[in-house]
């Protein structure tokens, strides 16, 4: 064919969802010609702590639950290695991120931006989702993101420093008007053609949509 399919993909780090769609995502279109742009997005200190607030809405007890429950069936089906953490251990992590000066997230996705063309951003990105949910680290500490960064072969300090600087800064915003420009109803999401795939649920259907695009090229 021509030319390669590039896919958007969105997510934020403290998603479960987004954890198992994007390993699911990569395996189901490995082999294809796509380019997979990847998008980690963050919550804005004005918009609130959780994913829900971004979209304007809220999550009560009995579906957060059902969530975790869910998350942790389709991790065993597909033989993806998961820890999540205790309801009263998330509690405090909320609490600590309601005190950062930065919104939920913001932090790692403007170092996941700052690594842009060092050819590691893919390691940095997938790596910071392991420290999420195998080590059970809270990648928006600063010293959580020097580790990591350090672990992929980059300079931990040289990382932060360049998230804290403009550019990245304004990859993060820009990645977030994006998300919401392509009006993504939440992580994980995708976009291929316009057209949105949101949840672990729906990667068939994304790599479908894919393998339809190649064959019109054909």
């Amino acid at each position: 064919m021509s030319q390669r399919i590039k896919v958007y993909s969105y997510s934020i780090y403290h998603s479960a969802n987004s954890y198992i769609g994007i390993i699911l995502a990569e395996k189901s279109l490995q082999g294809l010609p796509v380019d997979i742009e990847r998008r980690p997005i963050h919550i804005p200190k004005k918009r609130g702590i959780k994913v829900a607030e971004l979209q304007g809405r809220s999550e009560g007890a009995v579906l957060a639950s059902y969530h975790k429950e869910d998350c942790l069936r389709w991790a065993k089906k597909y033989g993806i290695e998961i820890r999540l953490k205790e309801v009263e251990e998330f509690a405090r992590w909320v609490k600590r991120w309601e005190q950062m000066k930065f919104g939920r997230e913001e932090l790692p996705a403007r170092a996941y931006y700052a690594a842009r063309g060092t050819g590691k951003e893919h390691l940095l990105d997938a790596a910071f989702f392991r420290a999420t949910y195998i080590d059970l680290l809270d990648v928006n500490d600063e010293s959580v993101i020097r580790k990591v960064a350090n672990e992929v072969g980059l300079n931990g300090d040289q990382i932060l420093e360049l998230a804290y600087g403009e550019a990245a800064r304004q990859a993060a915003v820009a990645a977030l008007e994006e998300y919401e420009r392509f009006r993504c109803p939440g992580v994980p999401t995708w976009v291929v053609e316009g057209e949105r795939f949101w949840g672990k649920d729906r990667v068939d259907w994304l790599t479908e949509k894919v393998k339809q695009l190649i064959n019109c090229d054909d």
